[in-house]
């Protein structure tokens, strides 16, 4: 940046078990560009006075926060200050639009530009924020994360299998809001059928409702948009239907997973398992660096990426994770990574059996995919990727 301001990067430790590893990971990889850096804790009220000071005197480039982080940042009448200076706010999105823990991300900003996970996310900001205008927005799946002893990861012993890391909502037992309530029994068989089609295609949510709905005769925006008030209750069923689905797989192959996360010891096949419960991330990133195979699925990020494949490769294990055209384009199929779709998955945990056993294969694909994710897939490509769409959009 030649124009002598700063960067701000808000930081924070709320939220998610990962949200200090990723917002210190986000500041690594700006600072990693040689980049003037001002870091601001939306929880240290000095601190954040400080920042509004910059950000009051012209001296911040531009903003970037998780989610909606922004926000946060007022005046002495409680007003967001994006939503008058021109200074942009840039949120990086640690989820789907439709998602609500990823909180009101149309706060008010006067130029406000969005990193999304899945290329129909864009879209879906449309959506489900049809008042507002973002000044722009890119796709941006979240950078991995390195390991502490990166220089050790293939002379390390593997002492666990296949490691898998996510939470479980009740066992994944549960049923939609839509359909518990009384909601019209035409738009519920809509719902089901994409839902169904979710659970047998590797496919984003939008890129289902087009299908689901154009088979009926049901075409263009305006039908999808009807649907809005009900994609956070199917995005968080499929979501996690999915992963039940996933492991109940691996279970039935007699393959032993290691699972963080909660929820699990509910499903029924929950004695094939290895439980280690709700676990501190940077424990969960110990296990990775332990494993040697990382099985992944995508969390309806099919046209994007899960951190948790970059992350899996830059700490040296195999990756086994759902399809993605993202990940189809960036890696190698069959060497990089082995991916899956809900049709063929009895048959590619095979291949899971195969890296398991044979030490030489899983090395030569935890090799390959370490050298593009180290290459093309750390924070430090994402904080360029950022500052690209900046100097393209406005010049920064």
């Amino acid at each position: 940046m030649d124009d002598g301001k700063k960067i701000l990067i808000y930081t924070t430790e709320l939220g998610h078990p990962s949200m200090k590893r990723i917002t210190n990971d986000i500041v690594q990889g700006f600072a990693q560009l040689g980049l003037e850096l001002v870091l601001a804790d939306i929880n240290d009220a000095s601190v954040m006075l400080g920042a509004r000071h910059l950000l009051l005197n012209d001296q911040i480039s531009f903003s970037v926060g998780v989610n909606n982080t922004g926000k946060y940042m007022v005046d002495n009448d409680g007003h967001c200050l994006y939503e008058y200076l021109d200074v942009p706010f840039v949120s990086i999105m640690l989820d789907a639009p439709y998602n609500v823990a990823t909180d009101d991300i149309g706060f008010p900003c006067r130029n406000h530009y969005v990193c999304v996970l899945d290329k129909t996310h864009q879209e879906a900001l449309k959506i489900c924020y049809p008042r507002t205008h973002f000044a722009g927005s890119m796709l941006l799946p979240l950078g991995g994360s390195s390991s502490a002893n990166e220089d050790e990861i293939f002379s390390s012993d593997r002492l666990l299998d296949v490691v898998y890391s996510a939470t479980i909502y009740h066992g994944g037992d549960f049923k939609p809001a839509w359909a518990e309530d009384d909601t019209n029994p035409f738009v519920v068989k809509i719902l089901k059928d994409v839902v169904d089609y979710m659970l047998m295609y590797p496919v984003s949510m939008l890129d289902a409702f087009d299908v689901v709905l154009e088979d009926r005769g049901l075409c263009g925006k305006d039908y999808i948009n009807k649907f809005t008030p009900y994609m956070f209750s199917l995005f968080f069923y499929v979501k996690h239907r999915r992963r039940y689905n996933a492991l109940e797989a691996l279970s039935r192959e007699g393959i032993t997973v290691d699972v963080y996360g909660s929820g699990w010891e509910l499903v029924p096949f929950a004695d094939k398992l290895r439980l280690h419960g709700e676990t501190p991330y940077e424990e969960v990133l110990e296990a990775i660096s332990k494993a040697k195979v990382v099985f992944q699925d995508q969390a309806e990020f099919n046209n994007g990426g899960h951190d948790r494949v970059f992350t899996a490769m830059l700490h040296g294990a195999a990756v086994v994770s759902e399809y993605s055209t993202y990940l189809e384009q960036k890696f190698e199929a069959d060497k990089d990574i082995y991916l899956f779709d809900w049709k063929n998955i009895s048959s590619r945990l095979q291949i899971v059996k195969d890296l398991i056993s044979d030490e030489s294969m899983r090395l030569s694909t935890a090799i390959s995919a370490y050298g593009k994710a180290s290459a093309h897939h750390r924070w430090v490509n994402r904080a360029a990727g950022i500052m690209e769409m900046m100097s393209v959009l406005r010049g920064n």
